[in-house]
Parts: structure tokens; sequence; C-alpha cells
């Protein structure tokens, strides 16, 4: 099977530690990890178009997408995670990423699929 052609970095934050001199808690340090993937942009569905879905105007960018990662990462990225793209922007994981296997044929996974947000284009 072939690889995916784009090289993502998965960003995960360490267990958190505690100060000794405050007692407070922060992130540990940030663990990254490279892997392989393709990022796509989320396509509207023409039925919800025609439903009347209003949501979009026109000259605006939809900035959700789906990041397929190739199978075998050594650990399952969850929410809140993040991914540092080959352009160099930080993309947030939505929900639970989750395997996807062909339709036909072999029961092998043949990719993962994360929901992502590009973090820059979030509201705190």
């Amino acid at each position: 099977m072939s690889r995916l052609p784009e090289q993502w970095m998965l960003l995960r934050d360490g267990e958190p530690v505690q100060d000794a001199s405050t007692g407070n808690w922060f992130p540990g340090p940030r663990t990254e990890i490279e892997w392989t993937g393709l990022l796509q942009q989320r396509q509207l569905s023409a039925a919800s178009v025609d439903a009347g879905n209003t949501e979009f105007q026109d000259g605006h960018v939809v900035s959700s997408y789906v990041l397929l990662l190739d199978p075998g990462i050594p650990v399952m990225p969850d929410r809140r995670d993040q991914f540092r793209g080959p352009d160099g922007l930080i993309y947030e994981v939505e929900g639970k990423p989750r395997p996807r296997r062909p339709a036909r044929g072999s029961r092998r996974m043949a990719y993962i699929a994360a929901n992502v947000r590009c973090v820059s284009d979030m509201k705190e």
C-alpha cells in the first residue's frame, strides 16, 4: 500500500507537572511525533444547501478539514491534540479520530480519519 504524501507532526501535551513552590499544575513537555498524511477540505453536501441551510455566505472560507493519516501511528490522536502541517500551520483535532477500512476486500485498516480545524480560525 502506498504512503500518503505529506509530512505531519502530531503535537501532544505531556503529563501535567506540579510546580513544587506554588503547587500549580501546568502541561508537561510537548511530545512531537512525525507521521505521514493528507489534508482534505470537507465538502458541504448539496442536500444541506437544498434544505435551506445558509450558514455560509459568499466569500467565506470553510476551515474544517479531514486529515487522513497512514495506519500504524505509535499514539492514536485524541481530541484537542494538534498537528503541524507541512506549511507550518497548526490544526486542532475535533472529536475522536476513526480508523477506516476498505468497503470490500481486505479488513486491514486503510487510514485514520481525523476532523481538524485550523487553530488560528477558532474562537477562544
